[in-house]
């Protein structure tokens, strides 16, 4: 009986332990994006910062990174230089082209280190080279998204402006840069959304702020579509409408901050 137990405690702990080392494993490859996108600029063997070679030769090799106890000690991110530059903000520095990195991508690295700093698999890559090809295709247009994001924000924004000014002046007749800006608007908000859930899966960001972003996202574009069809139906209705719109694209926009810069990028001074 007692043998029987400990086989379905057995069967019952193996899945657990699989999706543990799947979920190990998804992190690894996260950390190792993430450590490639916002550090190989200066700690790779064709940067031009010799300081910066010497001190961590190649951040696209996560192998070498891990095993390299002047950078990780594994279990332990408090003691592991990696973590601790990042945590402080060391790295990327204030004058890189890269951002900073969130709370959330700090988090992920002090998770990686807990778990004993795994590398994954060196040869994973090489299996599949042709879905490898596919993968950095869409990875490359999902860059697309933080250079097409500015237009639907900024024009749904001027929209919502320019119906004010049409109620406050008149005179300035701006009725017609307000349908313009809500029509170009609208038709960039959808494929903008499409590719930040192509970027949100390519970057290393997870957990409830990129949910957010990703679902206030998908309800501008839609909302957009939607007061653009509505507005010739009713037209009394397009400052409320606009309104709306407008505090909604401020809110995508700002969760979108705080996913690149934290939490603590507005934060006063005081």
């Amino acid at each position: 009986m007692k043998c029987f137990r400990a086989l379905v405690a057995g069967a019952l702990l193996v899945p657990t332990l699989a999706g543990a080392g799947s979920a190990q494993d998804g992190n690894t490859e996260v950390v190792a994006r993430l450590l490639e996108e916002r550090c190989a600029s200066c700690h790779s063997p064709e940067s031009d910062e010799p300081k910066a070679r010497k001190k961590w030769p190649n951040a696209r090799d996560l192998g070498a990174t891990a095993g390299d106890p002047e950078l990780v000690i594994p279990g332990d991110p408090e003691e592991s230089e990696l973590y601790l530059a990042v945590d402080f903000d060391d790295m990327p520095p204030p004058d890189s082209d890269s951002a900073p990195l969130a709370a959330s991508e700090k988090e992920l690295i002090a998770e990686w280190i807990r778990g004993g700093a795994p590398a994954g698999d060196p040869n994973a890559g090489a299996a599949s080279s042709e879905a490898g090809g596919r993968s950095a295709i869409i990875s490359w247009i999902s860059h697309f998204h933080p250079l097409l994001v500015h237009f639907p924000l900024a024009l749904l924004s001027a929209a919502f402006l320019a119906q004010v000014l049409v109620h406050l002046r008149p005179a300035w007749k701006t009725e017609a840069a307000a349908s313009f800006c809500l029509a170009l608007g609208a038709l960039c908000a959808p494929p903008t959304a499409a590719l930040g859930w192509l970027l949100a899966a390519d970057l290393s960001h997870r957990g409830s702020d990129l949910l957010t972003h990703r679902i206030l996202g998908t309800l501008t574009a839609v909302l957009a579509l939607a007061v653009w069809g509505a507005d010739r139906r009713w037209p009394g209705r397009r400052l409320l409408l606009l309104a709306g719109l407008a505090a909604l694209v401020s809110a995508t926009g700002h969760t979108g901050a705080l996913l690149s810069y934290g939490a603590a990028w507005l934060k006063p001074p005081f």
